[in-house]
């Protein structure tokens, strides 16, 4: 049955559903730039027609619509995208601290420059050779220990540089640790605030926005699943932990960390992992060129300091032959060429004698904690070689004077060992590096080149997690995002319905006062 004002209620129903319809669309203009923010929809529907009631249908033909409504607010999201762009957005936050981190390790070897350790060990392997030409000239023995310093300053700055980045890294992790606490928190707040809103029937799109956006934030910090049900449960398993279940929240500790499969934390456990290869590396090379191994041949023969094993048949003064790995009595005079076992630079500086007293067993190297493995961090050149350079062995003979053993000035037999070090192929850790054995300088450059290439791939992997992070980012956009140009589109279109629906309220509302005002006034 008609309504004598269904008109009025007709038209009452467009202009506030067309009013809803331009409120939103203001809201999506005003949101725009809104990080975060994803574009709204007012879907609208047809109100239930009006039929005449009775027993039988109505003999009017067709049904009386009874004017417009709008059944939800909708906000434009893709969950899909919003996986994908968490996922990429975790490993392109990981990749960046990486490479970060390599390269302060690139910057701290400063390699290659005219500055760098390589330079530093050049100048100690030339400065060999010229106390190799002279052995007894006070400044091939000044610059010589000089050199070593210098080597020995760089190694232990380069260690102390290694500790400093690792002592950042400690403390982001704890900043980035708190960061993440305090966005699991608030995520777990903004759930009690949309189940608070939907459970009245409303639409909590702005409070969803904005818990979609410490996600996103979150995904940059540790690697993160979303979990929500069709019922409405809501959580969020981060590196491994639940760190929140519906309005329910777990605080990350510091053992996170290693469980961490993305995001800056899996980035920095990585950089620590990295500063731990880089420092194994070259301690590696420390202690191999100190103490490494090796058999050395001294040409011109050898005054025993001590009780001796040689690798070969050794002639002696008064023509004795000690056949090989027998052993040689202390204090003999060996004629023949002779091949020895010793332990790197340490080991054969030990065979040599000092220039004045011809003291022997002199550690050109120490450590500063007093162990027998030489790093980065411990090494050191010999405190009494540095205030008295002519402890410096090079000599591998000596005369008896007076009952006193006298250096043979002129001799360099163990300076010459020493310079032919720098072309000594040693044995290194075959899980280090690609180089199984080589020279030091062989070694270093392996280590420098395997730096590089790692640097490199992170470098790589940023630009394509960048472009893959940007891509998922745009699409994300094109699917939220709020676009000026459809929005003014929109508002036209709702501004016009909004002005017809109010010209028909005028039309309707003319028509009844005809009706009421100015009918039956016959007779009157």
């Amino acid at each position: 049955m008609r309504s004598t004002f269904h008109g009025l209620e007709t038209s009452k129903r467009a202009l506030l559903t067309q009013q809803v319809a331009l409120i939103t669309v203001g809201h999506n203009i005003a949101n725009a730039a809104t990080e975060g923010y994803s574009r709204q929809r007012v879907h609208l529907s047809a109100t239930r027609p009006i039929e005449a009631p009775g027993m039988q249908s109505s003999t009017a033909p067709g049904q009386i619509g009874t004017g417009v409504q709008y059944d939800s607010i909708e906000r434009l999201r893709d969950s899909y995208l919003d996986l994908q762009y968490r996922r990429e957005n975790a490993s392109l936050s990981m990749w960046q601290v990486r490479n970060s981190t390599l390269d302060s390790i690139v910057a701290l070897i400063n390699e290659p420059s005219e500055s760098g350790l390589r330079s530093v060990m050049d100048k100690f392997w030339d400065s060999l050779e010229v106390l190799n030409r002279d052995p007894g000239l006070l400044s091939a023995r000044i610059a010589l220990v000089s050199a070593a310093v210098n080597l020995t300053d760089t190694l232990n700055t380069l260690e102390n540089g290694l500790r400093a980045l690792e002592s950042d890294i400690e403390l982001n992790i704890n900043r980035k640790i708190a960061q993440a606490n305090t966005l699991i928190e608030n995520i777990a707040n903004m759930f009690t605030l949309i189940r608070r809103t939907e459970g009245m029937g409303n639409n909590a799109n702005d409070f969803r926005d904005q818990r979609d956006l410490l996600v996103d934030q979150l995904s940059s910090i540790i690697d993160v699943q979303v979990i929500e049900t069709p019922d409405g449960d809501y959580s969020i398993v981060a590196g491994g932990v639940t760190v929140v279940a519906n309005g329910e929240f777990t605080l990350l500790t510091a053992d996170v960390v290693g469980t961490a499969a993305g995001g800056e934390l899996a980035g920095y456990r990585q950089s620590l992992e990295e500063i731990t290869h880089i420092r194994n590396q070259l301690n590696a090379m420390v202690n191999t060129l100190v103490n490494g191994e090796m058999t050395v041949r001294l040409e011109n023969g050898y005054m025993t300091s001590s009780d001796l094993v040689a690798l070969n048949d050794v002639t002696l003064a008064d023509g004795t032959v000690i056949p090989a790995g027998q052993t040689i009595p202390a204090g003999s005079e060996i004629v023949s060429p002779v091949e020895l076992r010793v332990n790197g630079f340490n080991g054969l500086h030990r065979l040599g004698y000092a220039l004045t007293d011809g003291r022997t067993d002199i550690p050109f190297f120490t450590t500063a904690d007093g162990s027998d493995t030489f790093t980065l961090e411990n090494i050191r050149v010999n405190p009494e070689i540095q205030k008295n350079t002519n402890l410096v062995a090079a000599s591998g003979k000596y005369e008896m004077v007076g009952g006193n053993r006298v250096t043979i000035r002129g001799n360099s037999d163990i300076a010459h060992a020493l310079t032919r070090l720098r072309d000594h192929v040693f044995q290194y850790p075959p899980e280090l590096t690609n180089l199984s054995s080589g020279t030091i300088d062989d070694y270093f450059r392996a280590v420098v080149g395997d730096l590089g290439i790692r640097s490199n791939n992170a470098q790589r992997q940023v630009r394509n997690l960048q472009d893959l992070t940007d891509a998922v980012s745009m699409r994300k956009q094109q699917v939220s995002g709020v676009s000026l140009d459809e929005e003014l589109a929109d508002m036209i279109r709702y501004q016009h319905a909004y002005n017809a629906a109010a010209r028909n309220m005028t039309a309707v509302d003319e028509m009844l006062d005809r009706i009421i005002n100015h009918m039956g006034l016959v007779g009157r």
